[in-house]
């Protein structure tokens, strides 16, 4: 009797944890980490560093032997937005490995003096990076993330000038298309919003400009280069001009093949 009674109170503690551990499952089950993913992604920033200035800040003059250089040490940037998609491949065993490829697109607008001075830039990025999650099949898991950078940029600036007699034009000056080679890097979180989908909020930090910088003439009338560069080309400026920017993000993740 006493074995019997030993047993069934041994059969009914194994019952009850048993029991326990499904609730515990069902209460917050592992997710499936599926191999390719997409990111919708959409964002605010703000520039940092040497690249961010008011509208009032334009400078340019003319060589007779060259043409117009632009040659402002900053390029009056401040606050944008920014949209992006994101494709992931899982490439190790753990999951938590994942290589990345993104798109995106960043735009910076800065006005003052009701619209007379103003900056207007477009970034469009082609991203390759890495990312790893130390959780991915947990409901809430954090990620880091690294990318090496291609961006075309273009823009105009708006601005009151002075010229020698002291008469003042307000001009509208565009920028010529520059490709430069940057980096990323940042953190996030993804929450599980579906069995599918998740909500991913991230912050990250961009280098648009690393490499290569350079200045230029132009002979062009109100055109000119970006001339990020302290010098180049047998151009001198004050010194270079460095595009960094704080970006935070939120986004959907969803599926788009097998786990």
């Amino acid at each position: 009797m006493k074995l019997t009674g030993i047993a069934v109170c041994c059969f009914l503690l194994l019952a009850a944890s048993t029991t326990q551990a499904q609730v515990k499952l069902k209460e917050k089950p592992e997710r499936k980490a599926y191999k390719y993913t997409l990111t919708f992604n959409g964002g605010v920033s703000y520039v940092l560093g040497s690249a961010n200035g008011e509208g009032r800040d334009f400078s340019s003059w003319y060589n007779p032997a060259g043409g117009n250089i632009f040659n402002s040490s900053t390029f009056g940037m401040q606050e944008g937005y920014g949209v992006s998609v994101t494709g992931r491949m899982i490439v190790s065993k753990n999951k938590k490995f994942r290589l990345t490829g993104s798109l995106g697109f960043n735009h910076f607008y800065n006005s003052e003096d009701n619209g007379l001075n103003r900056t207007r830039w477009n970034i469009f990025n082609l991203e390759a990076g890495v990312e790893y999650n130390f959780s991915p099949r947990q409901r809430e898991s954090l990620f880091l993330a690294f990318g090496l950078d291609y961006n075309l940029m273009f823009g105009a600036w708006q601005s009151d000038i002075t010229y020698p007699d002291n008469s003042v034009s307000n001009i509208y000056t565009w920028f010529k298309p520059a490709s430069r080679l940057g980096i990323s890097g940042g953190a996030g979180m993804q929450i599980a919003l579906t069995r599918k989908s998740d909500l991913v909020i991230g912050i990250k930090g961009v280098w648009v400009n690393i490499f290569p910088k350079n200045n230029y003439y132009s002979n062009e009338v109100f055109h000119s280069y970006i001339n990020d560069s302290g010098s180049s080309n047998g151009i001198e400026l004050p010194g270079k001009k460095d595009i960094i920017y704080l970006q935070v993000t939120t986004g959907i993740t969803i599926p788009v093949g097998i786990k």
